[in-house]
């Protein structure tokens, strides 16, 4: 009973490292930036789009990639003992 809670664990950790990982992946903001240098008087007339990842992102992107290795990890050193 005690190795089906350790393996539970185990994979429990894969699994929140993976969803931490694929949200944060997807969870990415877009804006827009116009040169207003080249012309000043007018409304923008090409303006750029850039994409960007959020602090918040960027952490839990992090965390989420630690947790995939921890589990994989532990998965293969359970391999590895039996």
């Amino acid at each position: 009973m005690k190795e089906i809670f350790k393996t539970i664990k185990e994979h429990s950790i894969l699994l929140l490292g993976t969803g931490l990982f694929a949200y944060s992946l997807f969870d990415f903001r877009s804006d827009s930036y116009c040169d207003s240098r080249l012309f000043p008087s007018f409304e923008c007339i090409n303006p750029t789009t850039y994409y960007y990842y959020s602090d918040a992102n960027l952490i839990l992107l992090t965390i989420g990639a630690i947790f995939i290795v921890i589990g994989l990890l532990k998965t293969r050193k359970k391999k590895n003992e039996n």
